[in-house]
């Protein structure tokens, strides 16, 4: 081959890798922020949707989630080290049966002050189960009164149903009921477990039930309010496992009563030595508050105390900006704004809460139009009204928002709260 021919083969052999190098590009550079979502709802559960603000309330990202999926959301244009305000959008719609009406419930949750990496789990953090007791008392001559902790009455065991009643019981495994009969001062008990099936159907000679021949311990609480009291013997907290000890859950529409002291009834004998204390009451004389509370305790208290935390309004507010004063040391603050109708809307901002008699000002974020054009009411921030309801929440286990938030966005822990040592002060400003 002559020598010019081989140069020529040469330079074609060189064009073509050229070319081919060209064909593959680098790959883009990553994004200055990025964060990644684990939604593990399917989208006949609820639909999602995450959109990211910046520092002036303008929205920078939107994204709508699949159903059982991950997905990233991120900002091509960050600035390198530059923090992000992330609102989770949850839209769920109900139909009430028999009437063909659509209940629809549209919760907003911005976290603030994400930074690149950040991470969001979307997942149910409910473990508890619920069996239908369908109870037969026999061998008594009156029932006096009858209680299944953490039951919702169906039907009430009377002479005219020949005493056989009906609960649907929340629990983990394991439940019991109380009752007196004849006139007698100490309560009988029957205890049920393993239950985990959906219908558990018995029926109890009263008679010869046993007797719980303790007194009731006492707690005193802050305030008189209708308090709404969850308190669990702890059986195995590692596994989840517990043993209501408290009453009957409220009929809707029923009387509510109001009280400032609680008598508390259970079992002899029981397994363990902690008590789980879920407790929340609105004091609703002038300047009060609402109290909050999911606590373990050994032994049961003789008082629940009074958070030393506070928060006050500022001049600053209204149905997008507010501003609060912080009173003492809480962990985390949370705005909520709140709105019912033919759509219900709720929002809740999580946020750092200042020093001591510091001020902290926070303006809710621009609406993305994906979710603006679908819900108009959204496109004006009055609709809100000017209520606002601020709660300074606290953790005996965490120290600042950052570790505060951390848990509510792994959700990896039904019980978070409770091992943590939650206490919170809301006020309505």
């Amino acid at each position: 081959m002559p020598t010019y021919r081989i140069i020529l083969f040469g330079f074609l052999l060189l064009f073509i890798g050229s070319c081919r190098k060209n064909e593959n590009p680098d790959p883009p550079v990553a994004p200055a922020f990025e964060m990644t979502v684990h939604n593990e709802f399917n989208l006949t559960e609820a639909e999602y949707a995450v959109f990211l603000s910046d520092e002036d309330g303008v929205v920078r990202a939107f994204r709508q989630l699949p159903g059982n999926d991950t997905a990233r959301v991120s900002v091509a244009d960050a600035k390198t080290g530059e923090v992000f305000d992330c609102t989770v959008a949850r839209i769920t719609t109900l139909t009430i049966p028999g009437t063909g009406v659509y209940d629809t419930t549209v919760v907003l949750t911005t976290y603030t002050n994400f930074s690149n990496g950040a991470e969001i789990h979307l997942r149910s953090p409910d473990f508890v189960q619920t069996t239908d007791l369908l109870v037969n008392l026999t061998n008594f001559n009156t029932l006096d009164e009858i209680v299944v902790p953490d039951g919702l009455t169906f039907a009430q065991p009377q002479a005219g149903n020949n005493y056989q009643g009906e609960y649907r019981v929340l629990h983990s495994g394991r439940f019991w009921l109380r009752l007196r009969i004849n006139g007698e001062s100490n309560w009988r008990y029957a205890t049920f477990d393993p239950v985990n099936s959906a219908t558990l159907t018995v029926t109890l000679d009263a008679a010869t039930l046993p007797a719980i021949t303790a007194a009731p311990a006492t707690i005193t609480l802050p305030f008189f309010a209708a308090w709404n009291c969850r308190i669990d013997r702890v059986i195995d907290a590692g596994q989840q496992q517990f043993l209501s000890i408290s009453g009957l859950i409220p009929v809707p529409g029923g009387p509510v009563p109001i009280f400032d002291q609680l008598d508390v009834v259970e079992p002899p004998n029981p397994s363990a030595g902690a008590y789980r204390l879920r407790l929340s009451g609105a004091d609703v004389t002038p300047g009060g508050y609402t109290y909050f509370c999911d606590r373990v305790a050994s032994p049961l208290p003789a008082t629940l105390p009074e958070p030393t935390f506070d928060v006050q309004p500022t001049t600053v507010t209204g149905p997008r900006v507010i501003a609060v004063k912080c009173i003492g040391a809480f962990d985390l603050l949370a705005l909520t704004r709140e709105q019912t109708g033919t759509t219900n809307f709720r929002w809740e901002v999580l946020m750092a809460p200042a020093g001591n008699n510091g001020i902290v000002t926070n303006r809710l974020p621009d609406v993305p139009k994906d979710l603006s054009d679908r819900f108009s009411r959204l496109k004006n921030y009055d609709f809100f009204g000017n209520s606002v309801r601020v709660r300074a929440e606290n953790y005996d286990l965490y120290n600042g928002y950052p570790a505060a938030v951390a848990p509510r966005l792994l959700l990896d822990d039904p019980l978070w709260q409770m091992k943590a040592g939650y206490v919170a002060k809301e006020r309505n400003f």
